[in-house]
């Protein structure tokens, strides 16, 4: 293989072996003697469990176990604790967190939540074995509605926290906000409902555990996105072991989007069971499970307020958002309807002030955590769709009133009125060549076409700005082997985003190899001293930045042993195009030679032993970074039967340095049908008692290959971020943060001469129906 650069759409290498079905994933892991486990749940939204009689099922043979809440306290163990970043009310108080054990003690609080564990000589058995538990349950009153949760006389999930509020959140400047809104000369102000939904990642979760007596330790595979942190979740917090007693392993993870980030009870369970038994123990949740245990994202109620100038500048934004974070506060649960969405409120337009207020809160429904983006969607499709509205409302183009308040380049960098450190960019020339890419020229043609078939056709144009997130750290190891492979370990981690060509291709481009040299090895506790994951867009801007490094790092170390070989000093090495050279003469080695020297202990200096390019670095991020991009949609909605079809989606990203343009286009691409799920179809729905009513993919419907119109993509690298070596922004959520509002306003715009100002998402054909016929 040729040897790749930075910028080079390289194929990806492990596709090879997933394609030939060479891949392992959770359920591919089987152990000698493993027995099977499953998870008895509530099927109460609100309940006291009064008692567990769990007898019959173990007079079943082959049924070797069953765990309950009782079982749990005597040992012992603690409960799963919050690493929510947003920790203090208004008043400086802390939050309200509740307890989040692995089985529910005394009372369940969601439809799902795990009530015992059964572990059995087959996964059939197990599942017959929880048929023949008797649970006594006093069913409790529930609320899944946040805003009456909040209300007094409301059914209290927790005795002990008032209106079963988490957390009461601000950001902002209120006074700057309201003086601001006193002056202005229109207020523009709408509702919005930011629609509950699930991941649905291809492969579930599932978990396989073994104990070794002699050792005292675990060994955990789990298909999870964050192997260290949970590791010490799980070790410290839950089981009170060392971490270091347990080794917890990611295989290939079939896609994760958020709802693999967190600490789940289930793997804890099976770890207790595995020491139980002294057997392995497996467990892998069904479709149908997943949809009561897996956690959820977005369910915002928003209240979103604009002050504009007669002329249409934008004076202050002002955003209310209740936010519905269900039972627990999960691992990160209060984090994205507060901090999580006031980060970007704005956008990339200019605003003298901002003011965010929210508030967290508990319902009888699955708990809430990170869904891919955490908040920046909500709050593009925020201030997206009260633009839109402010245009028609005030009588403004649409596409001017953007262009008129987007941040120029020349008032780079600036903190943002939410204390966002924007450093570079040019939102205006990415808006340009988003709409220059869509052709607008040719709508009127289109839109008359369209006419001519009965159909009406919008137009809507949505820029975006967001953040990164995720652990501040990462750590890159480059092993050289004495077969002449080269081990690059990171504490990042893919679920499918192509982190084993992208990692190796940093590497391989800084020290002028082929590909094909390294081999790639993530998710285990054992590769790398710490690791952060997969998460909030963070991989390039500090996994990659900590394989360019160590690269850097190995470059250095290898000047000593190329100065050694060509009979000069370190100080006059240069190294450039994959050769160490001495500027000036014809003395030079190739990085090859002087790995294959690195192993010959006659060819190395003095006091030096082989393995000296071995390097382990870790990078630490000092300030987020700040992707930014835009979307343009079209759409043709039939108004006999209010079905809508997407003509074609535009979007120009500003990644900053894009390492690997195919990967980052699947990066768009996957973002961009979730948003477009949301917008269209995507709903969880709960009924007043908490029971689940889109509890299969029967009733949750996910985007098809024929729901996604043709993208066109680019990329506006112009602007690279100075905050880290590779001048990288973060790509993995951008795609939901501009398709949501892009599809909803281009619909809205295809019906505006019906009076159709708002329809709330998912934007169903029977919506959109009735908002044409006033029904």
């Amino acid at each position: 293989m040729n040897k790749p650069k930075i910028g080079d759409a390289l194929l990806r290498t492990e596709d090879e072996r997933f394609l030939t079905g060479r891949g392992q994933y959770i359920d591919d892991i089987n152990m000698e003697g493993q027995a099977f486990a499953a998870v008895l749940r509530s099927p109460h939204g609100h309940a006291v469990i009064k008692g567990i009689d769990a007898s019959e099922a173990l007079a079943l043979d082959g049924v070797l176990l069953v765990v309950t809440a009782e079982d749990w306290k005597k040992e012992g163990f603690g409960h799963i604790p919050t690493k929510s970043a947003a920790r203090k009310n208004r008043d400086g108080s802390d939050l309200s967190e509740p307890p989040r054990h692995c089985l529910a003690m005394d009372r369940a609080r969601y439809v799902g939540e795990p009530v015992a564990l059964v572990v059995a000589e087959t996964p059939v058995l197990a599942a017959d074995a929880l048929e023949l538990i008797d649970v006594d349950y006093d069913p409790l009153p529930a609320v899944v509605d946040p805003v009456a949760a909040l209300e007094d006389g409301a059914p209290k999930l927790w005795d002990d926290i008032p209106n079963n509020l988490c957390l009461d959140f601000e950001l902002g400047d209120e006074a700057a906000t309201q003086a601001a809104f006193d002056r202005a000369d229109h207020v523009i102000a709408m509702d919005l409902v930011n629609n509950r939904v699930t991941a649905i990642p291809i492969e579930t979760r599932g978990a396989v555990a073994k104990f070794d007596a002699e050792t005292d330790s675990y060994l955990l595979y789990n298909a999870t996105q964050n192997v260290h942190a949970i590791r010490d979740v799980f070790a410290e917090n839950v089981l009170g072991i060392d971490k270091e007693k347990l080794h917890h392993i990611a295989p290939d993870v079939g896609g994760g989007f958020g709802v693999k980030n967190g600490a789940y009870p289930e793997p804890a369970l099976i770890l207790y069971a595995a020491r139980r038994l002294g057997r392995p123990v497996k467990w892998i949740n069904s479709r149908s499970e997943s949809f009561l245990s897996d956690t959820h994202g977005r369910d915002q109620l928003n209240k979103i307020e604009l002050a504009l100038t007669k002329d249409g500048t934008f004076l202050a934004l002002r955003t209310t958002t209740i936010g519905n974070i269900g039972a627990y506060c999960w691992t990160i649960g209060p984090f994205t309807p507060t901090a999580g969405s006031a980060r970007t409120q704005g956008g990339p337009y200019a605003f003298e002030a901002m003011y965010y207020r929210a508030k967290a809160v508990f319902t009888n429904t699955q708990p809430m955590d990170p869904y891919r983006g955490a908040g920046r969607p909500e709050a593009s499709f925020q201030i997206e769709r009260v633009v839109e509205l402010a245009a028609r409302e005030l009588g403004f183009d649409p596409v001017e009133l953007r262009r008129k308040n987007l941040i120029p380049s020349s008032s780079l960098p600036m903190t943002s009125p939410m204390g966002l450190d924007i450093d570079c960019g040019d939102f205006p020339e990415v808006f340009e060549r988003t709409l220059k890419l869509s052709d607008r020229e040719g709508f009127a043609d289109r839109v008359k076409a369209s006419r001519e078939k009965g159909l009406l056709r919008g137009f809507a144009i949505a820029p975006y700005m967001e953040c990164t997130g995720g652990g501040p750290k990462e750590y890159a190891g480059v092993t050289f082997n004495e077969d002449g492979s080269i081990e690059l370990a990171v504490g990042s981690q893919s679920t499918g985003m192509g982190h084993e060509t992208s990692m190796p291709q940093i590497l391989a481009a800084n020290l002028g190899l082929p590909l094909d040299d390294f081999r790639y090895r993530q998710a285990d506790t054992d590769a790398t001293p710490i690791g952060g994951g997969h998460g909030g867009s963070r991989n390039l801007e500090v996994g990659g930045n900590a394989v360019q490094q160590a690269a850097g790092e190995v470059i250095e170390k290898g000047k000593k042993i190329a100065a050694h070989l060509l009979e000069t000093t370190a100080d006059k090495i240069v190294f450039e195009d994959g050769s160490f050279v001495v500027p000036g003469t014809n003395l030079n080695l190739g990085m090859r030679d002087v790995i294959d020297a690195s192993q010959d202990p006659s060819k190395l200096p003095g006091g030096m032993e082989p393995g000296h390019l071995n390097t382990g670095s870790t990078f630490e991020r000092g300030v987020i970074s700040v992707p930014n991009g835009c979307h343009a949609a079209e759409v043709e909605v039939d108004p006999e039967t209010g079905k809508i079809d997407l003509s074609g989606l535009w979007v120009v990203d500003d990644f900053g340095t894009i390492i690997n343009p195919m990967l980052a286009d699947g990066q768009v691409m996957g973002g961009a049908v979730q948003g477009i799920g949301q917008a269209l179809m995507e709903q969880i729905v709960y009924d007043d008692s908490g029971q689940l009513i889109t509890g299969s993919l029967v009733d949750y419907a996910l985007p098809r290959a024929d729901d996604i119109p043709p993208m066109t993509l680019e990329y506006y690298e112009g602007a690279p971020t100075k905050k880290n070596p590779l001048g990288v922004k973060g790509a993995g959520e951008a795609g939901c943060c501009g398709a949501p509002p892009a599809v909803v306003n281009a619909v809205l715009d295809a019906l505006k001469h019906l009076g159709v100002r708002k329809i709330d998402m998912p934007l169903t054909p029977e919506k959109v129906w009735r908002a044409i016929n006033n029904q």
